[in-house]
């Protein structure tokens, strides 16, 4: 068996100095051969809150995306958004019975009552058994109080129809586009400590609520084996708002902006953040102003999209990167037409473009509208982009965990923005009202994954150029997306000193064939997700947009498009790889 070099079994990450041999990034790799693993594993591996599956042929993502009973049934895990973890569907029916409304319909559970009435409108009241929700405190008792967001209580709708009917697809949807289901982490913690859910049973070691606060843990999620949830929570926010706020990345209050060209002040400001769960980022209510018209550049990620208009009811406007896109836009504005708010990726998924921030920026202040950059991808180690927008969301699921293992986002907020105020209220207080919606276990994890954050960026980047600069020669390839190729100013007038083009590259290939014997041939771990510190490729436009294919293509998104997330891996072990699945290619 042949497994990437220095690879470490025990799953634990640890914080890097500056100074470590690259060698010690092999830690983070996977802890077996990627050639051992079989259709549905987790990804991680035997890691029981792993948020990938492995999907080791392109029939197998075809399979998943068609509900191919057999690849179903093989699958282990899924990305939680697209795949109800199997321990949450556990807990539900469990909570179900409970409250004595029966398992026979669809549980969705939530951790927030906001979340669980907006899925009770979104849904319909003659869908849900009983026409409601069901709040149940640890203890067990039904929640009567109208107003807890603690985070302590769950939530419960169970949606009645048959489990492959309308009205089940339709529940899970809304999952999928919010993110606003529990975590798996939180769900084996109600299985395995709440005494109301374990009499009877031969399970040791279940406590009571007051002896688990006792033995270190509190329910409300203030602490937890001595480690201080609220100090996890700080120290995230702490390393996120010195990402987006360096010393020379914002201007001074005092100092007129330059639209073009860089010109930075000397002030540091750090900006404020907002932890969050689920795709919070794209709820207009989040941003004042913002329930109304929408406008996203071209391809943002699909389900921002499709939140913004199947659950919030918004019209969005979809527009491309170019700089005729840019003007047409434009023209719309100086015609009277108003947008809320527009929403864009720096840089874009799939196919890594880089928007005309800067006359968005220009366009925001004479326009009054809020511009919101999704920076997952290009992620604040390599770019700052702060100070030409009003807000900055991030995934915390990805590059910054790395372990893909555990979900959370984040919001940055620039301070000189006309908005900063407004938003700044609106954020605070709704995060006092679900200050405790992110489970304290995910919040530990997280602080744990996201130590080496921008030691992990440059090696992945450093491998990502090395796996571009070797695919570009191949005869079989059409086309690699990577920042690093064609025009780079676009990127380059954003970029940190010192920073590389980022861990995403997308490739096409001029036949199908080619691109199915080379998703085939890739011996690296392949399903949903991209950020991860171990290599992960996904068959990505099947994946995410297979019901939509005509409409991706019409901006560029070719159906056979392989995407590749580089991770941390020694460089030679990659590449190794990379080539063969290249020669698999080349003989079809």
């Amino acid at each position: 068996m042949n497994t990437p070099p220095s690879t470490c079994s025990s799953g634990k990450s640890t914080p890097l100095k500056k100074d470590n041999d690259r060698s010690r990034m092999q830690s983070f790799a996977l802890p077996v051969d990627p050639a051992d693993l079989q259709l549905g594993d987790p990804l991680p591996p035997n890691d029981p809150h792993a948020i990938s599956v492995h999907l080791p042929t392109w029939n197998d993502s075809l399979g998943w995306v068609t509900k191919d009973p057999s690849v179903l049934q093989a699958m282990k895990t899924g990305y939680p958004r697209f795949f109800i973890p199997r321990v949450v569907d556990q807990l539900g029916r469990r909570l179900a019975r409970h409250l004595g409304v029966g398992d026979d319909g669809a549980p969705m559970m939530f951790a927030s009552r906001t979340w669980a009435e907006m899925f009770r409108r979104y849904m319909g009241e003659e869908l849900l058994a009983g026409g409601r929700v069901w709040g149940v405190r640890w203890d067990g008792g039904a929640v009567d109080s109208d107003d807890d967001e603690t985070g302590t209580c769950l939530w419960l709708a169970v949606v009645v129809g048959e489990p492959k009917g309308a009205e089940v697809s339709k529940a899970r949807r809304f999952w999928q586009h919010t993110g606003y289901g529990i975590s798996s982490r939180r769900a084996v913690f109600w299985l395995d400590r709440a005494s109301f859910l374990n009499r009877g049973s031969c399970r040791e070691g279940h406590e009571s609520a007051n002896e688990i606060q006792q033995n270190g843990f509190h329910l409300d999620g203030d602490t937890c084996g001595g480690a201080s949830v609220d100090q996890a929570k700080q120290d995230i926010s702490d390393r996120i708002a010195g990402l987006l706020s360096d010393g020379d990345m914002l201007l001074r209050k005092d100092q007129p902006e330059r639209i073009q060209g860089l010109h930075w002040g000397a002030e540091i400001a750090r900006s404020p953040t907002w932890l969050f769960l689920g795709k919070f980022r794209c709820n207009p209510s989040t941003y004042p102003r913002c329930c109304g018209r929408l406008t996203c550049d071209r391809f943002l990620y699909v389900d921002t999209i499709k939140v913004l208009e199947r659950v919030h009811n918004c019209q969005v406007t979809v527009y491309g990167y170019s700089y005729a896109d840019t003007e047409r836009f434009e023209r719309r504005l100086h015609n009277g037409e108003q947008f809320h708010a527009v929403f864009t990726e720096f840089t874009g998924n799939p196919l890594l473009q880089s928007p005309h921030l800067e006359r968005l920026a220009f366009l925001r202040k004479s326009f009054s509208f809020v511009l919101v950059v999704d920076d997952t991808v290009g992620t604040a180690a390599c770019l700052r982009v702060l100070r030409y927008c009003d807000v900055v969301c991030t995934s915390l699921t990805k590059m910054f965990s790395g372990k893909c293992n555990v979900m959370g986002g984040s919001l940055g907020l620039n301070p000189h923005s006309t908005l900063y105020t407004s938003l700044r209220e609106g954020l605070h207080n709704r995060q006092q009202r679900q200050k405790d919606v992110w489970y304290w276990e995910d919040v530990l994890v997280m602080a744990e994954n996201c130590q080496s954050f921008e030691e992990r960026i440059q090696v992945a980047s450093e491998n990502a150029l090395a796996v571009v600069e070797l695919v570009q020669e191949s005869l079989v390839v059409k086309k690699v997306y990577y920042p690093s190729l064609g025009d780079t100013r676009r990127y380059d007038a954003y970029k940190r000193p010192g920073a590389g083009y980022g861990f995403l590259l997308s490739v096409t290939f001029k036949k199908k064939e080619e691109a199915v014997a080379f998703y085939n041939g890739l011996n690296v771990a392949k399903g949903p997700s991209l950020g991860t510190n171990f290599t992960l490729c996904c068959a990505y436009t099947l994946l995410a947009h297979y019901n939509e294919l005509d409409r991706a293509a019409e901006f560029g998104v070719e159906e056979c498009l392989v995407r590749i997330s580089v991770g941390v891996e020694e460089k030679g072990w990659l590449l190794g790889r990379v080539k063969g699945a290249l020669e698999a290619a080349s003989l079809v």
